[in-house]
């Protein structure tokens, strides 16, 4: 689940970006939040069941929306200019035109997320207990990777002139497409004696 989760979204920041940087950006905030769950999983004693399974998939889909998002309002911001008294980088304006345009929302979910997962883990019912814990801490990882890891990766190393175009997700779209047929034939090979049994 979360290999196809993390595939989909790689197809998916691929298409809306239209840079490869910025889907770096992405994947790699991406795969250190899923190392960083995965590593309080081992160190509580966690074992990667059905519910550690779909929070990890909840994961993966709610840091690539975040971040893409994030993203987004980055190559948004390079279709304006950063005002004259402005002393800073461009990428740091751009960077916090998209925080202040972008950011509230993000936080704002997550926020909303979180106080529901934490309602959820206060049931009698186990399964639904453990999951409103894992919920509310992959969710609250992903606003602090977002907010923190991206937005530094993208002040540091994101395209400065970079503003997309239809031409960019076109050829995002031709990527994800050729990627998707090069690359799924190779899990059902992999794996055809489990998928057959």
């Amino acid at each position: 689940a979360v290999v196809s989760t993390q595939s989909t979204g790689i197809m998916a920041t691929i298409i809306f970006t239209g840079h490869p940087v910025q889907t770096l950006i992405v994947m790699s905030t991406i795969i250190c939040e899923i190392g960083f769950v995965f590593g309080c999983f081992f160190l509580v004693g966690l074992e990667l069941g059905a519910v550690e399974a779909i929070s990890l998939a909840i994961l993966v889909g709610t840091s690539v929306d975040y971040c893409v998002h994030l993203v987004e309002g980055y190559r948004i911001a390079g279709k304006s200019h950063p005002p004259s008294s402005w002393t800073g980088t461009v990428r740091a304006w751009r960077l916090r035109h998209a925080l202040n345009h972008i950011g509230v929302p993000i936080v704002s979910s997550a926020i909303t997320t979180v106080l529901a997962a934490a309602t959820l883990s206060l049931t009698k019912i186990q399964m639904f207990s453990r999951f409103g814990k894992i919920l509310a801490l992959t969710m609250t990882l992903s606003l602090v990777y977002t907010l923190f890891m991206a937005g530094s990766l993208l002040a540091v190393f994101a395209p400065v002139t970079f503003s997309g175009s239809r031409k960019s997700s076109l050829k995002g779209l031709v990527i994800a497409i050729v990627l998707t047929c090069a690359v799924t034939p190779l899990p059902l090979y992999l794996f055809k004696e489990a998928i057959i049994c």
